[in-house]
């Protein structure tokens, strides 16, 4: 007698459009069915999820708690494209859901786009196509410049960046760039020469293009202050995300003639409203709706790797730029694992943002019975929000193991072997070429806690904005701290101080209930006997 074993199918829902090369893909693998309904609302989703092992999404299907509940054989939820924002990782982690992006597929459409503006810029292309439009011939007024011999610099020297500096080559441009993360010798391979500091590339450019992802640290990275220090021929292009640049001091420069002109494709809020971005109409500023993969080639490509990973994940349990743990707890484990897996999220943001000079090593330590059995969770979640704000490719649990070896940077993890009044205790090191900073937690009744910052003791639960606060421990330093929030109108939750001895360097940890402007960070530094201040937002 011969028995013939059915072939296991896996049921793969597609919620949302995406371009028909990857639904072939998917249609032509013998293990998968495939339904395509693209109108799905909520309500009728949570009907049928029951019955799908896997999801392609774009951004508007919102995976979200209710729905992971009642998708009992779900597997995989892919992500066309590169942001996630509407799915909830923490739920998918729980129930052993492998979230996968496709952060390659739009790359080069957002490398051509930022040439494409730069020569628009340079030859005033949609400003001469509109005169033309309106019976004009003003070839006098719409005198260019060649690319050639000039310089841009290229803030953020990451996959896109690098796209970029490779045709700005080609165009004979000399090619600058900021980037704090990037190793010397990765930018010289690309024959670019790399600056320490964001001011003198912004002086030096007469093309300055952002190639950075929207972080606490890179949000307004590039305010007034700093657009008043460009050349007054220059050009700013972004492409990457908006905030980035501060929208506010954008359009004033402009509207001063304080630059050329900027070439804009993303906003801080989208659609974006032209009474929000009044430089949109402006002369001297080129607008496009956010165009960056929008371009037939990126939305195949994003589609056919959608299919691609959802199908080796399904069939080969190959976890192709996963943005989650492609492992299972159990509902228990689960359940114990939270509090140590948003320690470590708090960890790493926290240690990423107080010390911002490229990482050359990174030491993890940990003493607890519990997560010696399986640190690896824990250990994902710190380097991926550790690295995350460092470097515009997307960092995926899947991908931050090669992307150290690429940047040369060191990797150790450990039991922590000395004595510590702590049955559960992480620590994290972090060095650089000039310091070395190490900060731990411990979860205590469930919940997350900081308790070193460089080799001085706290006892505080992270807040979504802390100021921390390097100062001389003097009479009157946190009065006038706590004076000056005040005035600002900003709300101090909790304050924590530590310090080794009377008169020496001191930390001052305050949470605070909302986020001060750049401006306010400035004029605190400038308070006396304050030496430095960190913003952490978590």
């Amino acid at each position: 007698m011969v028995i013939i074993l059915e072939e296991k199918k896996f049921n793969v829902l597609i919620a949302d459009n995406i371009a028909k090369e990857g639904v072939d893909i998917l249609r032509d693998n013998k293990n998968i069915n495939v339904e395509i309904n693209t109108d799905i609302g909520h309500e009728e989703l949570l009907e049928k999820i029951g019955s799908f092992d896997a999801m392609i999404v774009r951004s508007r299907t919102k995976i979200n708690r209710e729905l992971v509940n009642k998708a009992k054989k779900l597997k995989v939820v892919t992500r066309a494209g590169t942001g996630y924002d509407n799915i909830d990782l923490d739920v998918c982690n729980e129930h052993g859901i492998v979230v996968l992006i496709t952060p390659l597929g739009n790359a080069n459409a957002v490398v051509e786009l930022t040439l494409g503006l730069m020569i628009d810029a340079s030859r005033h292309i949609s400003n001469a196509n509109l005169s033309m439009c309106k019976g004009k011939w003003e070839k006098k007024n719409l005198k260019g410049t060649e690319l050639k011999n000039k310089t841009v610099g290229i803030i953020g020297l990451g996959r896109i960046g690098a796209g970029v500096a490779k045709r700005c080559k080609a165009f004979e441009m000399n090619v600058i760039a900021y980037d704090k993360f990037i190793p010397k010798d990765r930018a010289d391979d690309l024959g670019v020469t790399l600056y320490n500091d964001l001011i003198d590339v912004l002086k030096l450019s007469d093309y300055v293009t952002i190639h950075l992802p929207l972080t606490p640290q890179t949000t307004d990275l590039i305010g007034e202050t700093e657009l008043r220090e460009m050349k007054p021929n220059a050009v700013i292009i972004n492409v990457a995300r908006g905030g980035v640049v501060n929208e506010e001091a954008l359009y004033k420069v402009l509207e001063e003639n304080v630059i050329a002109g900027a070439c804009i494709d993303v906003y801080s809020h989208e659609p974006a409203d032209p009474k929000e971005y009044p430089f949109i109409g402006l002369s001297n500023c080129l607008t496009t709706p956010h165009l960056g993969a929008n371009t037939v080639e990126a939305q195949i490509n994003v589609a056919k790797l959608a299919a691609e990973h959802t199908i080796q994940a399904l069939n080969s349990k190959i976890f192709i730029d996963a943005v989650n743990i492609p492992f299972k707890l159990t509902e228990d484990m689960a359940d114990l694992y939270r509090p140590y897996m948003l320690l470590g999220s708090h960890l790493g943001k926290f240690l990423g943002q107080y010390n911002e000079e490229r990482i050359q090593e990174v030491a993890i330590k940990y003493k607890s019975n519990l997560l010696k059995n399986n640190f690896e969770p824990i250990k994902a979640v710190i380097l991926q929000t550790l690295f995350e704000s460092r470097f515009m490719d997307t960092i995926t649990y899947m991908n931050i193991d090669s992307i150290l070896e690429e940047n040369g940077i060191e990797l150790e993890i450990g039991e922590y072997d000395k004595y510590i009044n702590f049955e559960n205790y992480i620590k994290v090191y972090i060095k650089t070429e000039n310091t070395e900073t190490k900060i731990a937690g411990t979860v205590f009744i469930e919940r997350p806690k900081i308790v070193e910052i460089n080799g001085l003791f706290f006892d505080f639960e992270p807040a979504d904005y802390m100021l921390v606060i390097e100062n001389i421990d003097k009479p009157g330093v946190i009065g006038n701290l706590g004076t000056f929030l005040g005035e600002k109108g900003i709300n101090i939750a909790g304050m924590q101080l530590g310090r080794k001895e009377k008169g020496s360097e001191a930390i001052a940890v305050i949470s605070i209930d909302d986020r001060p402007t750049p401006d306010d960070l400035n004029e605190l530094k400038k308070l006396p006997n304050v030496l430095e201040i960190h913003l952490i937002s978590l």
